[in-house]
């Protein structure tokens, strides 16, 4: 992973997008501001009053004899009131604005709306929030003028107009003085930076030519670089320090790195896995033999209970959809899965905990900043693109998938994985003319290397979003509801080794055996069902569903599977699936029906997983 060398602008950036910050600093100005012109009011009674040093200052008599400012401002008592009026509404938007975002999440539930109407719901979450803030500045106002300023108040020493004369003065200075500040602040600033770069600068020299003439005492010739990296093993990353001065590839050679180089956690890469040689022998097992070895292994070694048609959704799973989401209740197992696959088998995996923040792609890819001119290179693209030199299945899990809205950031990879391996290609950064890139980055597209499945895990409570048809339809879908009960195996525990390639292709034989797969009887069977899905419920879905069903069924049946187990768990999870949160009248008389054609086509009992959903969904209609 690339060194985060955090300049002074970037600190700067980050501490303004910080409410905190940033309304301190417009108070701080505001305060200074309204300070100078109480210093530079010769007539006004609260100075006189409050700070009589500043009156009897011959700094401040000389500054006010020079720009002439007694003969401009005639303040009185009541024209202050007006300012501390103006000051107090500003100061209470001005601290308001730091828990905007936690006053508009209470008044606004984020599950009441959809994408579309979310824009129109914060717009009234801010308009309330507004209210709010004149509510408070108002009450404020009114207790001020109630208990001290009344009993002050004389207008005839200036007259109104001359409390609005003085009130535009008012404006008028302090939008100059602002001004003023701001600049003198952005130079200030400037300055900083600058005299930071330069010593920045020449102590970087400095260590250069220290490291460099130790190396030519040593060696008699300048040093290639310091400690190189090794390989990168499952689920980490390489290191790139200013510090290494090089990467060491597979064998044992020192390459320097470019210091233009935009990605050199991309070229650490490449440069050492070159020439790497990685053998994985042949596992030499069925996949029934697979799935047994791996529940045996999970409870023998790490006590996790996985009944063996969760364990065989799973697999079948990798054989029809680049995307599995794990769903269920916290602390189910969910992310023990893939865990315990890596584990097993010895393939690749890499965890990234989604964020809430999370809008697009550029949260799991990383950005390139015109502000330092630098690319923010991320952990998930450094794992992607070193998957592309290893044949072991790699999985990149995403934790928590749905704590921001999947589409949101993962619409690229949705609609990429849908092309064929080949074209497996997502774009990273817009190249400039000649630029070198990594070589897994051509044109700045990022490959998903055709070993790859994204992992995705889903909590079913009110603190995430609701899993759209869109991604529900491109992935398999695993329920974790319940806990596991202890169960025994006395099947071998060993784990094995395995190439993404041979997995690939035990799928293949599977897929490619007719009597694994589904008969035309089979179909018809099926179809019928679908069909009364379609007419009573108005549910119904395209051929890509049809075709992970028909490829689904028969690596199912391979593990030890029979063909209605399959076909249950395919329509729980693909067609009643849809049936959440619709209440409709006619709902509970079609779910009979529905029941009924299920029992009478496969037999009662055979469809465990349909029955169960139809069950729960029964209990939430009237």
């Amino acid at each position: 992973m690339e060194n985060k060398k955090k300049s002074s602008g970037s600190l700067l950036i980050k501490a303004l997008k910080s409410p905190i910050f940033r309304n301190l600093l417009l108070f701080t100005l505001m305060s200074v501001a309204i300070f100078t012109i109480l210093l530079f009011d010769p007539h006004n009674v609260l100075r006189e009053k409050w700070f009589p040093f500043l009156t009897q200052s011959k700094f401040v008599k000389d500054v006010v004899t020079f720009l002439k400012i007694d003969e401009v401002f005639n303040y009185g008592r009541e024209s202050w009131y007006i300012f501390i009026c103006i000051i107090a509404f500003v100061g209470v938007l001005v601290i308001g604005d730091i828990f905007r975002r936690f006053i508009i999440n209470a008044i606004v539930d984020k599950k009441s709306y959809d994408e579309v109407n979310e824009k129109k719901a914060k717009r009234k979450g801010n308009f309330i929030w507004f209210l709010i803030m004149t509510l408070i500045s108002g009450l404020i106002i009114a207790s001020f003028f109630i208990f001290g300023a009344f009993k002050h108040f004389d207008p005839s020493q200036t007259g109104v107009a001359g409390m609005f004369i003085n009130l535009g003065w008012f404006i008028l200075y302090f939008v100059i003085f602002f001004v003023v500040a701001t600049l003198a602040f952005i130079l200030i600033y400037l300055a900083i930076a600058l005299v930071f770069t330069v010593i920045g600068f020449m102590v970087n020299c400095t260590v250069y030519c220290y490291k460099l003439l130790n190396s030519i005492r040593r060696d008699g010739k300048p040093e290639e670089g310091g400690a190189g990296a090794g390989g990168i093993g499952a689920g980490t990353t390489i290191n790139v320090t200013a510090s290494t001065g090089a990467f060491v590839n597979a064998k044992g050679k020192k390459v320097p790195i470019d210091p233009n180089d935009m990605f050199p956690s991309l070229t650490g890469i490449d440069i050492v896995e070159e020439d790497n040689q990685e053998y994985i022998p042949e596992a030499g097992v069925t996949l029934e033999e697979f799935v047994l070895q791996f529940q045996s292994f999970a409870i023998n070694k790490f006590k996790i209970y996985y009944e063996l048609p969760l364990i065989r959704s799973f697999v079948a799973g990798l054989s029809v959809s680049r995307l599995l989401v794990l769903e269920g209740l916290s602390g189910t197992g969910k992310s023990m899965m893939p865990r315990m696959f890596s584990e097993f088998t010895g393939c690749k995996k890499f965890f990234s905990p989604v964020q809430a923040t999370w809008r697009d792609k550029s949260d799991l890819l990383g950005f390139y900043s015109e502000f330092t001119k630098t690319f923010k290179t991320t952990d998930f693209l450094l794992n992607l693109y070193d998957a592309n030199y290893s044949r072991r299945p790699n999985l990149m899990v995403l934790d928590e998938m749905n704590i921001s809205r999947i589409e949101y950031y993962f619409a690229d990879f949705l609609s990429i994985l849908e092309y064929p391996p080949e074209d497996w290609k997502i774009k990273v950064y817009e190249p400039e003319l000649n630029q070198v890139l990594p070589k897994k980055l051509e044109g700045g597209y990022a490959t998903i290397p055709d070993t790859t499945w994204f992992i995705g895990t889903a909590n079913t409570d009110d603190s995430t979003f609701t899993i759209t048809d869109k991604v529900y339809d491109r992935a398999v879908i695993l329920d974790f509801n319940e806990r596991f009960s202890p169960i025994k195996s006395d099947y071998n525990s060993d784990p094995i080794e395995i190439s993404a390639d041979e997995l690939v292709q035990m799928f293949k034989d599977a897929q490619a055996d007719p009597s694994k797969g589904l008969s035309d009887e089979d179909t018809a069977k099926f179809l019928k069902v679908c069909d009364f899905v379609s007419e009573a419920f108005d549910i119904r879905f395209g051929n890509r569903v049809m075709v992970q069903i028909n490829n689904f069924v028969p690596v199912y049946v391979a593990m030890g599977g029979t063909r209605e187990e399959a076909l249950d768990f395919m329509f729980t999870t693909k067609v009643l699936r849809k049936l959440r949160g619709v209440y409709e009248d006619y709902v509970k008389d079609e779910l009979l029906k529905l029941t009924k054609l299920l029992n009478s086509l496969y037999g009662k009992g055979t469809f465990k997983m349909a029955e169960k959903f139809i069950a729960k969904l029964n209990k939430k209609l009237v």
